[in-house]
C-alpha cells in the first residue's frame, strides 16, 4: 500500500460526513472500531473482513477475518454495531471515491482499455462528466482544507469567506 496522507483522509472523511477517520488507499482500508481516543480502539483491515455481526449477549461485534493461508479468525471487539457500521460505510465511500478518481485519471491519460469498462446502460460521457465533477470537488476541498489549516495557524481564525470564494473562482476558471 502506498503512502496515505493525513490531509487527504481529513478531506475524504469530512466529505462523507464521518469524524472518525481510518486510512484508505483504494481497496485497502485500515479503520478503527471506534473513535481513536477510546482506549479500547482497535485498527483492522476491512478488506480482510469476511463478515461481522453484533453479539446479542453483550453488544460487542464479532468479525470473521480471512488469514493468509485461507484461515478464518473470529475477533470480538467492544464497540456498538451502529458505530462499527458507520465507520466501515464511511471507509467504503472514501474507497469508492478514490477508485472512481483512479478510473477518471486512467481515462484522462488514455490508459483505459474500452473493453474493461463496457457500459451497456449509459454512455462514457455521462460517467466521465460525473467523475470530473468528483475530481474537481475533492481538489477544491483539499486546497481549501490546506488553506484553512495554514490560515488558522498564521492568523488564529477561519479563512474569510471572500478568500474561499476567490480561491474557488480561480480554480473553476481553469
Amino acid at each position: 500500500m502506498g503512502v496515505v496522507q493525513e490531509y487527504e483522509m481529513e478531506v475524504h472523511f469530512a466529505k462523507v460526513g464521518c469524524q472518525t477517520r481510518g486510512y484508505v488507499a483504494g481497496h485497502h482500508r485500515l479503520v478503527p472500531t471506534c473513535g481513536s481516543s477510546n482506549e479500547q480502539v482497535i485498527y483492522y483491515m476491512v478488506h480482510l473482513m469476511e463478515d461481522a455481526s453484533e453479539l446479542e449477549s453483550d453488544k460487542r461485534v464479532e468479525m470473521i477475518m480471512n488469514g493468509r493461508a485461507g484461515d478464518k479468525y473470529h475477533v470480538q471487539v467492544a464497540t456498538s454495531e451502529r458505530t462499527f457500521r458507520r465507520i466501515v460505510s464511511a471507509a467504503d465511500e472514501v474507497a469508492n471515491d478514490q477508485l472512481s478518481l483512479f478510473e477518471y485519471w486512467m481515462h484522462r491519460l488514455g490508459k483505459v482499455k474500452r473493453e474493461l469498462f463496457e457500459r451497456t446502460y449509459f454512455g462514457d460521457y455521462c460517467v466521465y462528466t460525473k467523475l470530473r465533477k468528483l475530481a474537481l470537488d475533492l481538489f477544491i476541498r483539499t486546497v481549501l482544507h490546506i488553506l484553512n489549516k495554514a490560515h488558522k495557524k498564521v492568523y488564529g481564525e477561519e479563512t474569510p469567506a471572500e478568500l474561499v470564494k476567490e480561491v474557488k473562482r480561480v480554480i473553476n476558471k481553469f
